[in-house]
């Protein structure tokens, strides 16, 4: 099995050398590709990506939807990771990742529960309310890092081009071929945007756009509320 680690990538110069120095560490590297998709950054990621990513894209749409798409078309792997570029994996990931796929009932994506780099509770608490919600729809959030075969990202038709969303969008078209599997370990995901913006302002505002995109507000509208 040969994994494809894609990393969308937009103005990431703080983050993205020692995300991809993490991918190496808890690996062997054998079989194992990273591919960084940028969007159009202004700052230093892509001239810090050249040498140390296999293969670095540049996207002239930014947006994950769009970058991960290019990704996942220049990938080489059997297996796709979708990696944001602030989320940690756990250190057995690939351990983790060859049980799940290596069974003869292949789910159709994995993805691991979601942890956050901080030990505050208001984090513990939040990590524990969407690996419930994940638990109860079986649909994970991006920064759980999903992962998919080639052959099933084709057959569901790949990201949907919205800026917003995407991943719940494609990981509703997997389970209409077969389980997303939740598995044990859990990436520990950046809280800067949290803290930036104000903990409970950006609780509550993701809360409200999950919501209303089920209540069929559309993801281009929603974008405007996430930026």
């Amino acid at each position: 099995m040969k994994i494809s680690v894609i990393i969308p990538t937009r103005n990431e110069e703080e983050n993205i050398s020692q995300a991809i120095s993490r991918i190496r560490q808890t690996s062997d590297c054998n079989g194992i590709e990273i591919i960084v998709a940028d969007g159009n950054s202004t700052d230093r990621t892509v001239e810090l990506t050249q040498g140390i990513a296999d293969k670095v894209i540049r996207v002239p749409q930014p947006g994950r939807a769009f970058q991960m798409q290019e990704g996942a078309r220049v990938a080489s792997g059997n297996l796709l990771l979708f990696l944001h570029a602030d989320t940690r994996l756990p250190a057995d990931w690939k351990e983790q990742l060859a049980q799940a796929w290596s069974r003869s009932e292949k789910p159709a994506a994995t993805a691991f529960k979601l942890g956050f780099d901080s030990k505050k509770p208001f984090y513990r608490l939040l990590a524990w309310t969407a690996n419930l919600r994940t638990a109860l729809t079986g649909v994970p959030l991006g920064d759980q890092a999903i992962a998919v075969s080639r052959e099933v990202f084709l057959r569901a038709g790949g990201f949907p081009p919205v800026p917003l969303m995407e991943e719940y969008l494609l990981c509703r078209k997997l389970k209409s071929l077969g389980r997303v599997v939740i598995l044990p370990g859990k990436v520990a995901t950046s809280v800067r945007r949290y803290e930036r913006n104000g903990k409970l302002f950006n609780a509550l505002r993701n809360a409200a756009i999950t919501v209303l995109f089920y209540l069929g507000v559309p993801p281009c509208s929603l974008a405007r509320l996430y930026r």
